[in-house]
């Protein structure tokens, strides 16, 4: 009798077992797998001018509707939607952030590039805003819609403001077709930026 009680509870036991043996992978291949993307664009060197002197670069304003791992996209006016399976890897102001640092430091228009810390006695200083940043679908095609405006300043006034408003036709129209575009659109902002400002 005792031996019939407990070979059932060993076989009540290795039902159950099993049981969420198959149920944790069932669940596992319901999952979703999500797609990280990266904001990451390259700037020219500059050489044919002087030295300016150094530059501190403050954290982008990004439009907080913008500044989150969703990736946004519209197919018709005033309607946003965000993408399930795609995303950002990082937020996009701090994407921005460490890309325009390189950019001024790859650039050499600048003898100093500074972060961070604006303690440290500087000249210049970028404030940059992000305005737009989306994936917008237009009967068959897409863009990545970018809108960006920086000031330098000098010496606490600003010098001069520069706005970037662009529509950047993607190759494909999927997530990574769009990140593509708005990189594209990054860059063609960057280096006319800091072509115009080496001229200064």
């Amino acid at each position: 009798m005792k031996n019939d009680i407990l070979y059932k509870s060993k076989s009540s036991i290795l039902f159950f077992l099993i049981f969420l043996l198959f149920t944790g992978c069932n669940l596992k291949q319901n999952s979703i797998d999500i797609d990280s993307y990266a904001i990451l664009f390259k700037a020219k060197e500059f050489t044919e001018n002087k030295k300016l002197d150094t530059i501190f670069i403050e954290e982008p304003n990004v439009n907080r509707s913008f500044n989150s791992n969703s990736i946004f996209y519209t197919t018709k006016p005033f309607l946003f939607e965000e993408y399930a399976k795609n995303k950002w890897i990082n937020l996009p102001s701090s994407m921005i952030y460490n890309q325009l640092i390189d950019s001024f430091n790859t650039s050499r228009v600048f003898a100093n590039v500074i972060s961070r810390d604006s303690k440290i006695e500087h000249r210049y200083k970028l404030k940059s805003e992000i305005i737009k940043l989306y994936h917008s679908f237009e009967e068959e095609k897409s863009y990545a819609v970018l809108k960006v405006k920086f000031d330098l300043i000098e010496d606490k006034k600003i010098v001069k403001s520069f706005t970037y408003d662009k529509k950047v036709l993607c190759k494909s129209n999927n997530p990574y077709g769009f990140v593509e575009s708005i990189n594209k659109g990054f860059e063609e902002s960057i280096n006319d930026l800091l072509s115009n400002i080496s001229k200064i």
